[in-house]
């Protein structure tokens, strides 16, 4: 395979977010809500230390985790990853998953300790968090739905600690084995909830604040982000790597059962999508066509879904599965990426997202419909650069019309320019990218 058909300008681009985000005094004090958004008109932070969405474990990502431009890259990765350090040293933070608090700082560490070989003793102090967090915050299988998808998920929950168990091997070897037997029990049968069988899945949580009066039965996830194809991504990745626990077969084949049955077929051709979640009225009907498909991103539906059942295909060895996530796809190949209802250029719901993830799974494939739909997404992305913005580029956000500078990894210029850096270097192996559970 040849260079990517938009490298060079890719490589530019990359290069000019990054001079941008090279002072995190200067980043964190420009990244901010417009006024607009607010009746007060005044612009307000969008800045948290300790976040791979909006903060310094964020940024630092798109220097540690990016090809290396002489001592620069480690250099800024350096200096966030001190203001990260500090923030952590300076307080109390509750447990979560790796996109906030001690989590994040550990995530950032690890790719930074990857691209130089050091922060080997901030590292053990990290792992032994997360340790200890996995043995103190595993909540018991029961059977009653979950309070909340925050449990099992990528983004708060414990598939996203687990794919750090993952890569840091030997070391949380017992702990990760710990976090894979907890989803193999949540995979386990159902239970029952006001009158209907239910996947232990289910949470009485709704899918997002202000929607519990609409749905007051709560749901049942399906998407990578919140999901279950995010345990089912880990369950898969570690498997891949021989790390294998108790009726861990059956727990992929149980949830990929799940969104097969899930997989919705477009209704003007041969291809499915999924939807966000199902509420409990769907469950009771069952899976039928719909009339639209759900938006595509890394979050939720294709091809963030489709890469998790991608992943179970690989590593159960399943003809079936591929072919359910080649499927997945056809909405999407046939149609003009310009059509494809995204307005955003970042990783966790827009063009950016699609870039990479699409880019992974064409890596297994090699096909070469993905490889010229990946070159229209990186020239879409591309297109969104504008050198007036802070950071080169502006982040979608509700009623605000020009958009927010947010900085770091999953919302912001951060992602984004590790998107286009892995493209634009033709290598699907970016390491950055394990926080999507896609590696």
């Amino acid at each position: 395979m040849g260079e990517p058909l938009h490298a060079a300008r890719a490589r530019v681009v990359v290069a000019r977010v990054l001079d941008r985000l090279a002072d995190p005094e200067a980043t964190a004090a420009d990244t901010l809500i417009p006024g607009s958004a607010w009746p007060e008109g005044v612009d307000l932070p969008l800045w948290i230390d300790l976040s791979l969405s909006s903060g310094y474990p964020g940024v630092s990502l798109a220097f540690a985790g990016t090809t290396p431009q002489g001592g620069s890259h480690t250099a800024h990765a350096h200096t966030y990853l001190t203001r990260a350090m500090a923030a952590l040293s300076a307080g109390e933070h509750p447990p979560a998953g790796i996109y906030s608090g001690p989590g994040a700082a550990a995530y950032a560490v690890l790719v930074a300790h990857r691209a130089t070989g050091g922060y080997v003793s901030a590292l053990e102090r990290l792992d032994d968090h997360q340790r200890r967090l996995v043995r103190g915050a595993l909540p018991a299988v029961g059977d009653q739905p979950l309070t909340t998808n925050g449990a099992f998920e990528v983004v708060r929950g414990m598939s996203g600690v687990g794919r750090y168990l993952l890569a840091r091997g030997d070391g949380c070897a017992d702990e990760l084995r710990l976090v894979l037997s907890w989803l193999v029990a949540l995979a386990d049968g159902e239970i029952g909830h006001r009158g209907h069988r239910v996947p232990r899945w289910w949470t009485t949580a709704a899918p997002k604040l202000g929607q519990e009066v609409e749905l007051p039965d709560g749901h049942l996830n399906l998407g990578l982000s919140h999901g279950i194809a995010g345990p089912l991504a880990l369950l898969s990745l570690a498997w891949r790597e021989g790390v294998v626990v108790d009726g861990q077969r059956e727990a992929i084949e149980s949830i990929a059962a799940l969104l097969t049955r899930w997989a919705v077929p477009d209704p003007d051709g041969g291809g499915v999508s999924w939807p966000g979640y199902v509420t409990l009225d769907r469950w009771a009907r069952g899976p039928g066509t719909t009339g639209t498909r759900q938006r595509p991103s890394w979050c939720y539906g294709v091809p963030g879904v489709s890469r998790a059942v991608q992943l179970a295909a690989l590593a159960l060895g399943r003809a079936d599965w591929h072919d359910l996530a080649r499927r997945s796809l056809i909405g999407l190949l046939d149609a003009p990426v310009e059509t494809w209802v995204t307005d955003d250029p970042a990783l966790c719901h827009g063009w950016g997202g699609l870039l990479h993830v699409l880019g992974r799974m064409n890596a297994e494939w090699d096909d070469p419909r993905l490889t010229r739909v990946c070159d229209e997404l990186a020239a879409v992305v591309i297109g969104r650069f504008r050198d007036e913005y802070r950071f080169g580029f502006r982040s979608t956000m509700t009623h605000v019309a020009e958009g927010a500078d947010v900085p770091a990894f999953l919302e912001g210029a951060a992602g984004v320019a590790a998107a286009l850096d892995a493209y634009a270097h033709g290598r699907a192996a970016a390491g950055w990218d394990e926080a999507l559970l896609v590696a």
